[in-house]
């Protein structure tokens, strides 16, 4: 679902190799200052199959959490009752707005998303030039007469359609660029906003695939808006200059601002744990647990990627931040290639005995290390592990839905999904977390038919101060919508200003001041080796002004 999860900036932890031990020097990343270099075919030097150092795992829910004073001990999380929680408010379903169909330049009133019909009409749903070569009609046939189509067609254009009109923009600034992104992706990927690169003589790119995946769009703006913008509650209408009325409904003011999150710089401060796994079928070893035996398009050394979500940073993570803040946070539920966030709404679990799988008690189930005997992860436990007990989780989370033309939206309209998994986590004798394994079954087997331990592939949360990236844009006259629907003439300019912002990735915005590397091609085939050279890039990122998005939004919620 995570279209362009590759273009932004997620503030990844993903501890690469590093060397044993409990207390090694660390960086401000939570990362070893001395990484231990691991080469393919030496697994088993990394995690899972060996502990992650204690001060790496504080550091790094620290940083999650933005808490010096994060809850770390078992027994205070299930005195207070933080075995389970929802969210302070739940977060509101919505559509990844797919890439192949132009995100939120889609007019999805007219389409049918059923089964049946995908089945029958599958370019509509698979192919970004047959939707493209409808868009270019619209354009030709439908936007040079918007003034004159009746109150039922404006109804039915896409939700950035409505935006450009409300502006009074009939060039559709908004939109061209929406579509504009989605088809210079398509065919070049990311080369298609290459803005410089130092290609030696002899060398080429490397040709990009035309094709979009059907998972690729804008859940990364959906998915974390969901969880921190209101909800838009009703039909907002609007009367135009020719007195017809246009209605916003909840799902175009949704994709409104699904499309700001995705696009705003927020997206480069979010704190996350994991890296995205690369591989549509990721190794497994014997217990279901997934493995890293072979370096990814982007490593340079063998690291955790797809293994690299510790339960440990994961359970204390989501008690903190959901179970005593009640803040959402997102979560990828597929551990493999493709990417599905979610915005996550509640949790619950239970403890079980880590050897016999039977649920109980924190005490009754907690087992000691020396009792122990068949521990399958024995090799891999923290030394300060005094005790081991199972967590069987329910992770609930909203789930994408289509859009479509309804005038309310409420809670009770979304569809809430569970996550389940267990893993077990390794105590010291204070019942402070300190370590712990994913598994398949609750002993531990993990040789059952359902040999997988469906883990999270990545999780990620907005920073506390979020809010200062979504200021209204100072110096415009007040829209008072009680006199006019139509927002003050000094909006449009501005809102080509927001529609225009262009994210430059280059020397000056990585932390070490250097330009990001691109990997070239020799021309003829055996004529060099592969290089790695200096590039940049230029990626628009068309944004609504904001200005309009809140007062839309207000007016959804009088």
């Amino acid at each position: 679902m995570k279209r362009y999860l590759a273009l932004i900036t997620l503030a990844v932890l993903s501890t690469p190799v590093f060397a044993q031990g409990n207390d090694i020097e660390i960086n401000e990343f939570c990362e070893p200052k001395n990484p231990q270099i691991v080469r393919e075919g030496d697994s088993e030097k990394i995690y899972p199959f060996k502990p992650l150092p204690l001060n790496i795992l504080k550091c790094r829910i620290k940083r999650l959490t933005e808490n010096d004073n994060y809850s770390i001990d078992l027994r205070e999380i299930t005195q207070r009752g933080l075995t389970s929680a929802n969210t302070k408010s739940q977060p509101w379903g919505g559509s990844f707005w797919p890439l192949n169909q132009g995100q939120i330049a889609n007019p999805y009133q007219e389409k049918d998303y059923t089964i049946l019909h995908g089945a029958f009409n599958g370019l509509e749903v698979t192919s970004w030039k047959y939707n493209y070569n409808k868009y270019q009609k619209r354009q030709q046939k439908v936007h040079p007469k918007i003034y004159d189509l009746n109150e039922k067609e404006l109804s039915e254009l896409a939700p950035s359609e409505k935006y450009d009109i409300l502006l009074g923009d009939t060039s559709f600034d908004l939109t061209n660029r929406v579509w504009n992104f989605a088809t210079t992706w398509g065919e070049k990927k990311k080369w298609g906003f290459l803005s410089s690169i130092d290609l030696p003589a002899g060398y080429k790119i490397p040709e990009a695939s035309s094709m979009l995946a059907l998972w690729e769009g804008i859940c990364h703006g959906w998915a974390v808006a969901s969880g921190h913008y209101d909800r838009p509650e009703k039909t907002v209408w609007v009367t135009l200059p020719n007195n017809k009325r246009m209605p916003f409904y909840p799902n175009d003011l949704k994709a409104l601002i699904s499309l700001m999150w995705a696009n705003s710089t927020v997206q480069d401060s979010v704190i996350s744990e994991g890296l995205r796994c690369n591989r549509k079928n990721p190794e497994k070893d014997e217990f279901g647990r997934y493995i890293d035996t072979e370096f990814d398009k982007d490593d340079k050394t063998l690291l955790p990627r797809c293994a690299d979500v510790h339960p440990a940073i994961y359970h204390t993570s989501i008690v903190n931040i959901l179970g005593i803040e009640g803040r959402s946070f997102v979560v990828d539920k597929s551990a493999k290639a493709s990417v599905a966030n979610q915005p996550v709404s509640g949790y619950e679990y239970k403890y079980f005995n880590p050897e016999s799988g039977k649920e109980g008690s924190l005490e009754a189930s907690a087992l000691k290390v020396e009792r122990y005997a068949e521990d399958p992860f024995k090799s891999a436990r923290n030394p300060e592990a005094k005790y081991i007990v199972g967590v069987a989780m329910n992770l609930k989370y909203v789930n994408w839905e289509d859009p479509i033309m309804k005038e309310t939206n409420s809670p009770s309209d979304d569809e809430i999904s569970d996550m389940k998994f267990n893993y077990d986590l390794e105590l010291d004798g204070e019942f402070k977390i300190v370590g712990g394994q994913w598994r398949v079954d609750k002993d531990g087997s993990g040789r059952l038919i359902k040999n997988q331990t469906h883990q999270p592939d990545f999780f990620w949360v907005v920073p506390r101060d979020y809010k200062k990236f979504f200021q209204p844009l100072s110096g415009l006259p007040e829209w008072d919508f009680a006199k006019t629907t139509l927002p003050p003439q000094e909006f449009k300019s501005a809102a080509r200003g927001a529609h225009s912002f262009i994210y430059e990735v280059s020397g000056k915005y990585a932390g070490d001041g250097q330009d990001p590397k691109c990997q070239v091609l020799p021309i003829k085939r055996g004529n060099g080796p592969m290089k790695e050279v200096n590039c940049t890039f230029k990626y628009p990122r068309p944004q609504p002004l904001i200005n309009v998005v809140n007062k839309l939004l207000e007016e959804s919620r009088r």
